[in-house]
């Protein structure tokens, strides 16, 4: 098992960053367009227990993608599991940690198994990790964008 762990200190409350990223819709303005997220079931906004399912294109692929959120405590930490897709294991813990009235330290946890066989040999834990901070620095700068310049 990997752990993937990236943290960001942010200018906003927790309370905004959270409700902003607990938003389906909003994710899609923060995930770099070459993945192509699509969602296909999805709610408003995340609540504890519910069921997202996606599709996104990685590594050339179209995989499709059933998340489940199985912590929810607003406005300090949500998580997610994988239901169903392409690796064994993937679990993202979000926490927001208010630092003061206007600065929230954002860390993203995730710990991942990645594929075997074939795949594995391709898909390894190192390009995952790589491919995630790629992820994780464009969704910063996006969030700074639709946060705190609109």
């Amino acid at each position: 098992m990997a752990v993937f762990t990236s943290e960001v200190v942010f200018p906003c409350q927790a309370s905004q960053v959270f409700d902003f990223l607990t938003q389906p819709e909003n994710l899609k303005k923060i995930s770099p367009p070459e993945v192509g997220l699509r969602f296909l079931n999805a709610p408003e906004q995340y609540q504890l227990g519910s069921e997202v399912q996606f599709a996104i294109q990685t590594f050339g692929l179209v995989q499709k993608i059933t998340h489940r959120i199985t912590e929810f405590s607003a406005p300090a930490r949500f998580v997610e599991e994988l239901v169903s897709g392409p690796l064994p294991l993937w679990i993202h813990r979000h926490d927001f940690l208010e630092i003061s009235a206007d600065e929230t330290r954002i860390i993203d946890e995730i710990e991942f198994e990645p594929p075997g066989g074939l795949v594995g040999m391709m898909l390894t834990e190192n390009r995952i990790i790589d491919h995630l901070d790629d992820a994780i620095y464009f969704r910063q700068k996006q969030l700074t964008r639709f946060l705190l310049e609109s």
